[in-house]
């Protein structure tokens, strides 16, 4: 039980996180890379208990990454090209349609960890100042609308619950920076 409360803990730090970087155009780094790596150790906690291994990996990296930013580590300086990041999720997408085609089953595994590397890799991107919080925003309305079903089998309700509020607070938050140019430094 005390697990479950620590995951739900973790769901409801997220999200008032995800909510703050997406309606404050002005948002501080240190507040949110500290909810984010509270909130991701709380989340690895309580899917280890559930066995949702997406999840976890998913968490594990942020927690890691945002504590690294904590520490003062410039992410910025790594050679880290976007274009990969997309043709890497295009791959991965490929073999899950073909697998959709060719044994006419869908792999939800693949999916969640289809939404894992996207996760992961937007993080790193946005963390980086490689990636406009626009961009952020849709890829995490991707990575948690198709994760869904994986959590759903593995029944971790806290992050089935955080991936439905994430994707309406991603879409939301998207919606709101139309002006964003579409150039980053």
């Amino acid at each position: 039980m005390t697990v479950i409360l620590i995951g739900w803990f973790g769901t409801a730090l997220y999200l008032i996180n995800h909510g703050y970087i997406s309606v404050n155009k002005n948002w501080k780094k240190p507040i949110y890379y500290t909810g984010n790596a509270i909130a991701a150790s709380c989340l690895v906690l309580s899917s280890y208990y559930s066995d949702s291994w997406q999840a976890i990996v998913i968490n594990c990296f942020w927690a890691f990454t945002s504590v690294l930013l904590l520490c003062g580590v410039d992410l910025s300086t790594l050679k880290i090209d976007k274009r990969i990041f997309h043709l890497i999720i295009a791959v991965m997408l490929l073999f899950f349609f073909g697998e959709v085609i060719v044994k006419q089953q869908l792999n939800l595994a693949l999916l969640g960890w289809i939404s894992a590397f996207t996760y992961s890799g937007c993080y790193l991107l946005f963390s980086a100042e490689k990636m406009l919080p626009r961009n952020y925003l849709c890829w995490n309305a991707f990575a948690s609308l198709i994760i869904l079903p994986q959590l759903w089998l593995d029944q971790n309700w806290p992050v089935v619950g955080m991936q439905i509020c994430w994707a309406m607070i991603s879409i939301y938050g998207a919606a709101r920076r139309q002006e964003e140019v579409h150039l980053v430094q």
